[in-house]
């Protein structure tokens, strides 16, 4: 088995698949316009897309422990191939809002079983660098989906973006149909399923610890996500194409601590890396607080500073779980995914208000203070991470 064709072919599947999520985006009111729909409407074709996506990662997990990573992944490129066909049929924001739901649970599995598979065919330092590729995907759809959605979308209108998202759907499943071997381990015992297994993760220290620093960092992302565009509109007066290059920026910066982190994990080993990188991500959060209103320039650099932490910090979670977990590594990896989507949907809520509140200063000292009291949890509760270099 050629790993590092398994890799390039998870990685593609990776970045074609989170289209699915943002491709759209730019065109949403000129979809509004053309289903005749309200704005709630419309938003709900993400909605129930992500709403789907968080709640199948603790159905899929069990599924690819037990029956295996492919015996799954395939059945949900069909539903995700036949609901993006759906989309581009569908002729009322009804019907598109039932093919994005079914879209949102073909989509689930992707991510799942490709960290998965990475935990399976990799060990060591390897693994970390292929961790690390893996999330780097994750963040290049976001980065160009909206981009070449625009352009699509400006040639041929939504049924043009969602003639793509078919077209590439069919293609991922026969290539994955074709190529993608099974890595389930037969030597391990296929055992039954019980939810006493969710819990067991929870009270897991390695678990627990990564869970919640998980968590704490998609809360932080997701304020200042959410904080960015009405800041370099209000206070900077900037024009929405300028502050669509500095998204750009950090999700560029986000790829690059991506491809970082495997050097950062051989280096301290990757329990301590798992302390130190989120604590680099707390300080980066507190800077941001500091600077954000102080000039442009300072809130550009710290911004930066803020993005490379965080994509140094993510590969080190799912390194990490894939060695401890490693007879339940799809479970605990839909455990984790499904905590931190509630942190993605619980920033930009719980931010809004802490910004209203309390201006800057509050918003991101609130989440700053959830980092280091999430590293404090871990540097209590995971052997290692103090002194030892190994994992």
């Amino acid at each position: 088995m050629n790993t590092k064709k398994v890799l390039v072919l998870l990685g593609v599947t990776i970045l074609l698949g989170t289209f699915a999520q943002n491709l759209f985006m730019p065109i949403l009111p000129a979809m509004q316009k053309a289903f005749a729909t309200s704005e709630y409407g419309i938003n709900l074709t993400i909605s129930v897309f992500t709403v789907m996506l968080a709640v199948m990662q603790i159905v899929y997990g069990p599924l690819v422990d037990r029956l295996g990573r492919k015996k799954v992944m395939i059945p949900a490129l069909v539903l995700y191939a036949v609901a993006s066909v759906g989309c581009y049929l569908a002729e009322s924001v009804a019907v598109l809002l039932v093919f994005r739901a079914i879209q949102g649970i073909g989509f689930a599995a992707i991510p799942i079983v490709a960290a998965t598979m990475i935990g399976d065919l990799f060990t060591g330092n390897e693994r970390a660098k292929a961790m690390g590729t893996y999330q780097m995907m994750l963040a290049v759809g976001p980065a160009i989906g909206p981009l070449l959605g625009g352009w699509i979308g400006g040639v041929g209108g939504h049924p043009a973006v969602f003639a793509f998202l078919a077209v590439t759907a069919v293609l991922l499943l026969i290539g994955n149909g074709l190529l993608l071997p099974e890595t389930k381990n037969s030597h391990f015992a296929t055992r039954s399923f019980h939810l006493r297994a969710y819990s067991d993760i929870f009270r897991h220290t390695v678990g627990a610890a990564v869970i919640l620093l998980g968590f704490t960092q998609m809360f932080a992302y997701y304020c200042f996500l959410l904080f960015i565009p009405g800041e370099l509109t209000h206070r900077y007066h900037l024009s929405s194409e300028r502050i669509g290059l500095l998204f750009l920026l950090t999700s560029v910066v986000l790829m690059i601590g991506s491809k970082l982190a495997a050097r950062v994990q051989k280096r301290w080993g990757v329990r301590r890396a798992l302390v130190w990188t989120t604590g680099m991500h707390a300080a980066a959060t507190f800077l941001f607080m500091t600077a954000a209103d102080a000039s442009l320039v300072m809130l550009v650099v710290t911004s930066t500073l803020f993005a490379l932490a965080l994509g140094i910090g993510m590969p080190v979670h799912t390194t990490l779980l894939t060695e401890v977990f490693e007879q339940e590594r799809a479970t605990a990896l839909g455990v984790y995914n499904l905590i931190r989507y509630m942190g993605m949907a619980a920033g930009p809520v719980a931010g809004a208000a802490l910004y209203e509140a309390g201006g800057t200063w509050l918003e991101f000292g609130v989440a700053g203070l959830l980092l280091v009291l999430a590293v404090m949890f871990a540097v209590k509760n995971v052997n290692g991470l103090r002194f030892g270099k190994s994992a």
